[in-house]
């Protein structure tokens, strides 16, 4: 089958992940970097095209999408994420003779700042809607067309254990992900016991200085939800955060080189499971997760996974399976296992999604 594929397929992104997945089950896939038209504009028209949602930046998006479509003739448009593809662009496509699907790896209706009018107004044009929050499946399946639900999962050509002689890639607890209150006030009890803690992502920054700025305040506020935050200086936290995101094979370093991977799930929605789901045992690490009844059903608990519910639950867990290696060990590799054996990698996610679409 001929696929052409839309979404951020920049390097170490999870939709260049899924696009390289389909090509590997056999089908002929070309891409549309529909965020790099993004990229080249200046800051300025950037701000102003996305808060209007049209402009030369828009119109470009949606030419190329219909260029790339016209030359390569695809019987299915898998598109990821297309906020600012029109219902129009869609419709188009579908005369082309192509059908067309879309889905997005982020909560869409439970965070305001996630929706465009365009995507609105877009998924009604959609043959079918793959959806991977099973909180928002009722806003899905109220748009009135099919539905597919794909949980997350992790691409098995990234996500491997890959250790590194390198010590800056290595302790014993290590978490991979933007700040957030909760895991703040949750790593900081971490790294008070004394526990070597490795943290990796963005916009933990104003811990190291303690500075108010316009921009922190509308990032973090947008982050944090309806949670309290202060701006404050953080030692440990500080020492502890590595840099920024990390992607590729750094990545894979980070998370096998964490003993122990800790997977918080945002609180600014009923987040169940994210990437770092999988990702983290499929690297060999260890899992010590947010309690969840997904969670559960992919991991069985105090086997291939551990799961907390509590401020002191994950403390207890964090220094029991940090002092018992063999302990560790064998949860970790029992998740590994899990993550081979159960079909969590996107291969076989998404093959199981364009069996069901194929028969609808």
């Amino acid at each position: 089958m001929k696929i052409l594929f839309l979404g951020e397929i920049g390097p170490g992104q999870t939709s260049q992940m899924r696009m390289r997945a389909l090509g590997r089950l056999g089908h002929a896939v070309e891409g549309v970097h529909t965020v790099e038209a993004w990229t080249r504009a200046p800051w300025l028209k950037r701000q102003v095209q996305r808060r209007l949602q049209r402009g030369s930046v828009v119109d470009e998006i949606n030419r190329r999408v219909l260029d790339h479509a016209r030359q390569f003739h695809p019987d299915l448009v898998w598109a990821e994420k297309q906020e600012f593809v029109r219902a129009e662009t869609i419709e188009e496509l579908r005369a082309l003779g192509a059908t067309t699907v879309h889905f997005t790896p982020d909560p869409y209706f439970s965070l305001e700042w996630k929706r465009t009018r365009l995507m609105d107004d877009a998924m009604r044009a959609f043959d079918a809607l793959v959806y991977c929050k099973s909180y928002e499946r009722e806003q899905y399946q109220s748009i009135g067309k099919p539905t597919v639900y794909m949980p997350l999962g992790y691409c098995d050509e990234v996500h491997r254990p890959l250790a590194s002689d390198d010590a800056r890639w290595n302790c014993a607890v290590g978490f991979l992900g933007g700040w957030e209150p909760r895991r703040e006030a949750f790593l900081h009890a971490i790294a008070a016991t004394g526990i070597d803690l490795k943290i990796w992502g963005g916009y933990w920054e104003f811990l190291r200085d303690g500075r108010w700025t316009p921009r922190r305040q509308i990032i973090l506020r947008q982050l944090a939800g309806k949670a309290a935050f202060q701006f404050h200086r953080d030692e440990l936290l500080s020492r502890a955060h590595q840099g920024g995101e990390v992607y590729a094979d750094d990545y894979a370093r980070a998370l096998t080189g964490s003993r122990i991977g800790v997977g918080f799930l945002r609180k600014v929605c009923p987040e169940q499971h994210t990437t770092r789901t999988f990702e983290i045992p499929a690297c060999g690490s260890m899992l010590l997760a947010d309690r969840t009844e997904e969670h559960q059903q992919f991991f069985e608990e105090g086997k291939e996974a551990e799961f907390f519910s509590s401020h002191e639950e994950l403390l207890d867990k964090a220094r029991f399976y940090g002092t018992h290696e063999s302990a560790r060990k064998m949860v970790a590799g029992h998740g590994y296992r899990r993550c081979r054996e159960s079909g969590y990698a996107y291969g076989c996610r998404l093959r199981t999604v364009l069996d069901v679409i194929k028969q609808m």
